[in-house]
This record gives structure tokens, C-alpha cells and sequence, in this order.
């Protein structure tokens, strides 16, 4: 299995890191499959408004539920990310060198999200590049054994690694 982890803190930037990453790993030449996330302040409530961005396609699906000015915080929009997760599918069928998805996050753990996604690309052959923030290192544990490479946070690390995976896959 061609799988790499970043495992992250809370706090650390992790979606601006993975769609730098993916952006990187695009001028490189490879065909990049999965989602990356990207954050603003728009919402009304004063969370982030989210999305999720097809690295195949470039198309955005927002996945944050703007819940009004009265919020405490921003909701999970299941239909959006429902949307993406049909957008990696699609990517899956057709030529990937590497799959990137975001994170693996509490839906994830809780058995939703893009778990089968994950699963259908590993099953696949495809390698893998997914960022779990620590405390949630377990639960991926328990979803994907223990055959799968740390990778630190750190771009020349993480291109690197892309870059001979997705050789190795060609």
C-alpha cells in the first residue's frame, strides 16, 4: 500500500499546507486526484465558510452550513461533502498518479465523509497522501492498519515523497 500521513496539531494550518502541497505536486506534472480544503471568513456567523476543491476538476463544493448570524459555530454541510466525495470517484476512474485528500477528519472516524473514497483509491493501487491531526492518529489506525508512511509537515518531505510514489505507480 502506497499511503503517506501527515500528522498535525491542532492549530497547525493544515489546509492551506495540502493545497500549497497540491499545487506544488500539479506544476510538477502529476495528475492529482482527491480534495483539498480552502477556508474564508465569509460566513455570516463569523466561522469559516469552507470548501472542498476536485484536484481533478478544479470544482469547488462548499461544505459548511451557514447556520445565521446567532451561530456559536459552523455546521458540517454532509450534501457538499457528499458532492466532493462523487467528485473523487469519478477522479479515481480515470489516470491519477496520486490521490490527495485533505484530512482524515471526526467524520471520517465516524465512518462517514470520504472514508469509502479512501478505501476505493487504496483498494485501487493508487497512492494515498492524507493529513490526520493526532489526537484522531488512533481511530485512522483502527480504519487503515499500520501500513502507511509519517511524513512531517514539511514541504520538501512531503513533494518528495509524491513525487517517487507516483513514479514508482506510473
Amino acid at each position: 500500500m502506497l499511503m503517506a500521513v501527515i500528522p498535525y496539531s491542532s492549530g497547525f494550518p493544515i489546509d492551506r499546507f495540502m493545497a500549497d502541497t497540491a499545487q506544488r505536486l500539479k506544476a510538477r506534472g502529476l495528475r492529482l486526484g482527491g480534495v483539498v480544503q480552502h477556508n474564508d471568513g465569509a460566513c455570516d456567523s463569523g466561522c469559516l465558510s469552507m470548501e472542498l476543491e476536485d484536484l481533478a476538476s478544479g470544482a469547488r463544493f462548499p461544505i459548511s452550513e451557514n447556520r445565521g448570524a446567532g451561530a456559536t459555530g459552523c455546521r458540517l454541510d454532509a450534501g457538499g461533502l457528499a458532492a466532493a466525495g462523487g467528485a473523487l470517484g469519478a477522479a479515481l476512474a480515470g489516470e491519477t498518479d496520486l490521490v490527495i485528500v485533505n484530512k482524515f477528519g471526526r467524520q471520517e472516524v465516524l465512518g462517514q465523509g470520504l472514508r469509502q473514497e479512501i478505501a476505493a483509491a487504496l483498494l485501487a493501487g493508487l497512492p494515498v497522501l492524507i493529513a490526520v491531526r493526532r489526537d484522531m492518529l488512533p481511530a485512522f489506525r483502527d480504519f487503515a492498519g499500520e501500513d502507511w508512511s509519517e511524513l512531517p509537515a514539511q514541504a520538501e518531505a512531503v513533494e518528495a515523497w509524491g513525487l517517487g510514489v507516483a513514479r514508482v505507480a506510473a
